[in-house]
């Protein structure tokens, strides 16, 4: 009789065990409460769609909407949905780096999927969307915009030239980038069938809009093969620029 007394008791003590294992689970837990602005040296978040990036200048504000972030049981279903993901990567002091990504109702963590709890993902989805649409964000390009010139309710692409460019690398400090290209003047080939327009003006269309323009150029079409030609200047309000009668190309 002891005996069956014995076993009851232990199966008792698992069974207490188990429903607590149950009930921290259903809790969830906070990976990030314990997380210092301090330690993170710079942040940014890849929206996708549309497929775009921006800094993160206010490292305690970020920090205070992961701390809320709670997670539950690993689950890599996320791969079966379809939405917006958001796509957060932090560098730390010591080098490393975090990526995690927002996607209701699940949250990636270094490439390990957890269901998550609703309103603090979606509070961080929210967030990153609101730096996107603020305008103030500093938009992390890895190359120059892609630009397109409309005219006529048609737009072509224009090809790319050389350029310098640069970018912020994950430890805060700057890039240089420089790519080289052909004299506009040498690309006949690349520009032909030449477009016909009607119109007296073009619009220029960035993937990212640039703050200014500095400049258009154009050549007359019987510069075609003369890299030193003497180049004019299209005059731009804006992102307009007023055209020039007659067969032109301009960089």
């Amino acid at each position: 009789m002891k005996k069956n007394r014995f076993m009851i008791a232990i199966a008792c003590i698992v069974f207490v065990c188990a429903a607590a294992v149950v009930f921290l689970s259903a809790m969830g837990k906070k990976p990030y409460r314990n997380l210092d602005a301090a330690q993170i040296v710079s942040a940014n978040v890849l929206l996708s769609p549309p497929d775009k990036a921006v800094e993160i200048e206010d490292i305690p504000e970020l920090v205070g909407y992961l701390k809320d972030v709670v997670i539950y049981h690993q689950d890599h279903s996320y791969t079966e949905y379809d939405g917006q993901g958001v796509i957060f990567t932090l560098t730390m002091e010591d080098g490393t780096q975090i990526e995690l990504m927002a996607y209701n109702p699940f949250l990636v963590i270094d490439d390990v999927g957890y269901k998550t709890k609703y309103g603090p993902c979606e509070a961080l989805n929210s967030y990153a969307n609101a730096l996107l649409n603020s305008g103030t964000a500093n938009v992390i390009l890895e190359e120059p915009p892609a630009l397109s010139v409309v005219s006529d309710n048609t737009a072509f692409s224009a090809l790319s030239g050389t350029y310098s460019w640069q970018k912020k690398g994950v430890d805060g400090n700057s890039i240089s980038i420089n790519g080289d290209s052909a004299h506009p003047l040498d690309c006949k080939e690349l520009l032909s069938p030449p477009y016909e327009t009607q119109e007296a003006a073009a619009a220029l269309r960035f993937t990212e809009e640039p703050d200014t323009i500095f400049s258009v150029k154009c050549w007359s079409d019987e510069y075609w093969g003369d890299p030193a030609a003497s180049s004019e200047d299209v005059v731009i309000n804006g992102t307009a620029i007023t055209l020039k009668p007659g067969d032109m190309f301009m960089k």
